[in-house]
């Protein structure tokens, strides 16, 4: 509401600006001008109102920072905080993320076991849309029919199958896991394979359709600790590894390391950019800085700072209009967002009317 008070009191210093300019006038041409001034204080309030009092649609290429206690923060690419998404569940982590075709966010808690949702103008639907989870749900994924897919670190580690629109969940699934659980997931494009990491060295592959465990995709253990990780148009996979970031190609051989100059903690959070030559990545601890990295190079693109004052750490990334191949290019919602809050050019086609209409009972005045 701050910011409404100083766009009124600009409004009125504007006025009072040109008063000196109107006073001369006689006073049926004051009285004319009225309407033009009124006019022109209503569009500008307009324009701040529907600026400040609603939160922001979503735009292709923001990330969301999952930085716990209940909060994603939203970045614009470059770096820029654009708003703060809250739960008001006071969620110690808040982890892996995803969007549907509408451009609704769904967030994975860890140790708070919900999911939550908001819409896609950041408005908090519901903070515990999913529930149920056995212990620690830490990732999201959904295929091109509306189920989402969710990862479980520790307890079970049991897959849990929900549906996106209700929220309602389906049924389990039971991998293989050590030595934690299914940490975190992202289906292929065959709609039933699920590749997921288990805090190991390994990417291990579940088949949903059949409920069956399949082969690691990776035939050589990595050794260390894997944790978010996606899934390429090519067959290959990207997964943060600890200390750098690794690219698998079709066949699982690894190809190429990326050591991610400046990060200064654990390489934990990853998703890829709706350019599809990037890919974001996080520090889980340290400075909790998160970077774009150029696929093909390797070379960092884009680096910033997410932790605000009142943060935990952050837990996860993910990118409005973000590639999964479970669900295509637009998976993400990257048309998604906005409605209902006029765009600028409506205002000034409204702001051009009244103008035009107290410019009429202007020259009426002056003709008498």
């Amino acid at each position: 509401m701050s910011g409404q008070r100083d766009l009124w009191n600009m409004v009125t210093m504007s006025i009072g600006r040109v008063t000196p300019f109107v006073t001369p006038l006689p006073v049926g041409r004051k009285q004319a001008l009225k309407p033009l001034a009124t006019a022109l204080a209503a569009i500008v309030l307009a324009a701040g109102l529907a600026s400040s009092a609603f939160a922001l649609p979503f735009s292709k290429g923001d990330v969301f920072a999952s930085v716990g206690n209940g909060k994603v923060e939203v970045y614009s690419p470059t770096g820029t905080l654009l708003q703060t998404l809250n739960n008001g569940l006071g969620s110690t982590f808040t982890t892996g993320g995803v969007f549907d075709a509408a451009g609704n966010f769904y967030v994975t808690t860890f140790g708070s076991n919900v999911v939550s949702k908001w819409d896609s103008n950041g408005v908090l639907v519901n903070g515990s849309f999913m529930t149920g989870c056995n212990s620690d749900c830490e990732s999201i994924t959904r295929d091109a029919s509306g189920h989402a897919f969710v990862g479980q670190a520790d307890g079970t580690g049991d897959i849990r199958k929900y549906d996106l629109a209700t929220g309602a969940f389906i049924t389990s699934f039971s991998p293989t896991v050590s030595p934690r659980g299914t940490d975190w997931v992202d289906l292929s494009a065959d709609q039933s394979t699920i590749f997921y990491t288990s805090e190991g060295g390994l990417i291990r592959r579940f088949d949903t359709g059949a409920n069956a465990q399949l082969s690691n995709f990776n035939a050589v253990d990595a050794g260390g600790n894997m944790f978010a990780l996606r899934i390429l148009s090519d067959g290959g996979v990207l997964v943060a590894h600890t200390s750098n970031v690794l690219r698998y190609n079709s066949a699982g051989v690894l190809i190429q390391t990326y050591p991610v100059t400046g990060h200064s903690g654990t390489l934990f959070a990853l998703n890829l950019d709706p350019d599809g030559t990037s890919f974001w990545t996080g520090d889980l601890g340290g400075d909790n800085k998160v970077f774009r990295v150029d696929i093909a190079s390797g070379a960092v693109l884009t680096s910033f700072n997410t932790l605000q004052a009142g943060d935990n750490t952050l837990g996860g990334l993910t990118v409005f209009g973000e590639i999964t191949q479970g669900c295509g290019a637009n998976c993400g919602g990257g048309g998604g967002g906005g409605g209902g809050v006029p765009e600028p050019s409506t205002l000034m086609l409204l702001g051009s009317g009244l103008v035009g209409l107290a410019g009429v009972a202007w020259k009426r005045s002056y003709r008498k």
